[in-house]
């Protein structure tokens, strides 16, 4: 088969759960021999691109895998990126990479910035899968979570939108945003879930049934990991966050949790990078700077995740908004190292309190201090909760199921007919 995957950003400049997703399913796909590639927009890199049809384009490759970047020779500096879900001109170049490269399947991961592919897809004949990573064609900020910091129940046919996140926007604009989104997402031949929580949110709020979803777990590809013998947290007990240091993932409701946490066997280590939250990372260390116990570790790269698991009892997972399959959880099981989490979305669905880590109240210092104290006057129950991790699946399972659902797609006729074309 021939794959176009389509996502927000990619590598090397992007480097989130979702970018790794498309990796790992790109790669896997390419070892079962089908003809990949991916599809993206770059809104960072602008060197050595093209003139294409109607905008930039550049291709390179990444790990094995082929990427084909697409930007606009003026990237939308305003709110357009959030609302404008048909852009022309990314259709029509999206229309002429698909008519160059032939595919037969296109498998979007994430539609923001690239939300016109979907219909470029669709009217080229190819069948369309659509994982659903996070909430952005219901929620223009793709988390669900108002400006206010409360967490949102649905976009009530745009009328939340207005009233609590775009007061300056006009409602020609949020209402033709949601038209958009229910033919994009309508049109799609699948729809995929990593969680039953993010399914039942759709189906909650009214946007899509349902029955429409397909449960799909992300797989984790274990090639690279070794168990290596981990610490005893006899003495000290290390805790650990991993991941982007932003707002909505909450680790300022960690950092105040574990300040008021009084052990003195704990540490905290934070690993990660923060993008363009400049201010709210310097706001981190200041108020951070006078407990010894916590220590910013700065970016790391992903092949030395194992290396870090193995100096961590316990990951925590901060988040403030419905994370839907953080990837930080995933690997952190894969590497039996239990985790801490706020109690809602993909997040409560993945640990479970009292058998494989902690749950807390969403966005409540106090109550993650009293599950760190928990542990720092009990070490025993991270060897209790190690024994009843479930390893994530593996990646072949997962790029297995996904081949099967691109084949119930797609005839035999139609495969055969297309290879036999470009032949």
């Amino acid at each position: 088969m021939r794959i176009l995957v389509g996502v927000h950003q990619f590598f090397p400049y992007h480097y989130t759960g979702i970018e790794r997703y498309v990796l790992n399913i790109c790669k896997q796909l390419l070892r079962m021999g089908h003809f990949v590639k991916v599809l993206t927009y770059s809104i960072i890199d602008n060197t050595d691109f093209k003139k294409g049809l109607r905008m930039l384009y550049k291709e390179y490759v990444f790990e094995g895998v082929s990427v084909i970047a697409l930007r606009h020779n003026d990237i939308p500096n305003d709110h357009s990126f959030c609302f404008e879900l048909i852009n022309d001109d990314l259709y029509n170049e999206v229309v002429n990479v698909i008519r160059e490269n032939k595919f037969d399947i296109y498998h979007c991961a994430h539609p923001f910035r690239i939300s016109a592919s979907i219909k470029a897809a669709k009217d080229c004949g190819l069948k369309v899968v659509f994982m659903a990573t996070d909430y952005w064609l219901m929620c223009p900020l793709g988390i669900m979570l108002r400006t206010d910091k409360v967490l949102c129940e649905g976009p009530d046919k745009g009328q939340n939108c207005l009233k609590f996140c775009f007061s300056h926007i006009n409602t020609y604009e949020i209402e033709k945003r949601i038209k958009d989104s229910y033919e994009l997402i309508n049109s799609c031949d699948c729809l995929l879930s990593p969680s039953n929580f993010l399914i039942w949110l759709f189906d909650s709020a009214k946007y899509i049934n349902k029955e429409r979803f397909i449960l799909s777990r992300h797989g984790f590809d274990y090639t690279k990991r070794s168990l290596n013998s981990k610490r005893l947290p006899d003495k000290e007990i290390i805790f650990g966050y991993i991941g982007t240091i932003q707002q909505h993932k909450g680790v300022h409701v960690m950092i105040e949790g574990f300040r008021r946490t009084k052990h003195k066997n704990i540490r905290l280590e934070v690993w990660g990078g923060y993008f363009n939250e400049n201010r709210y990372y310097q706001d981190l260390i200041e108020i951070s700077k006078e407990d010894h116990r916590i220590e910013f570790k700065g970016v790391y790269d992903f092949n030395d995740i194992g290396k870090i698991l193995e100096n961590i009892d316990m990951v925590i997972v901060p988040s403030i908004w419905y994370e839907n399959a953080p990837l930080t959880i995933s690997t952190s099981l894969a590497y039996l190292t239990p985790v801490i989490t706020s109690n809602i979305g993909g997040m409560a669905e993945m640990i479970k309190d009292g058998y494989n880590g902690l749950t807390f109240k969403v966005g409540d210092p106090n109550d993650l201090s009293e599950k760190i104290s928990l542990i720092a006057d009990n070490p025993e129950l991270i060897f209790k909760f190690k024994s009843n991790i479930q390893y994530p699946i593996r990646l072949e399972e997962e790029a297995f199921n996904t081949e099967q659902i691109y084949r119930s797609l797609l005839s035999i006729e139609q495969i055969v007919s297309r290879t036999n074309s470009i032949k």
